[in-house]
C-alpha cells in the first residue's frame, strides 16, 4: 500500500524508528499491531463460531 500510493504507514514508522533506534517508539509500534492482529483474530473466531452451526465451543 504504501509502495502503491506513496503514503508514510506504519513500515516506514518501523523503518525509521529502526534505523534512528528509537526504541519507545518501536515498542509501541509493535505493541499497537499485536494488538490489532490479536483482536482480529478474536473477532474472527466468534464470527466463525456464530456462522458455522457446525463448530460448538468446548
Amino acid at each position: 500500500m504504501e509502495t502503491v500510493f506513496s503514503w508514510p504507514g506504519t513500515g516506514l514508522l518501523l523503518n525509521t524508528a529502526i534505523f534512528q533506534r528509537d526504541l519507545p517508539l518501536l515498542q509501541g509500534t509493535i505493541w499497537v499491531l499485536a494488538l490489532f492482529f490479536v483482536l482480529l483474530n478474536l473477532l474472527v473466531d466468534i464470527l466463525q463460531t456464530t456462522l458455522d452451526p457446525r463448530i460448538k465451543r468446548s
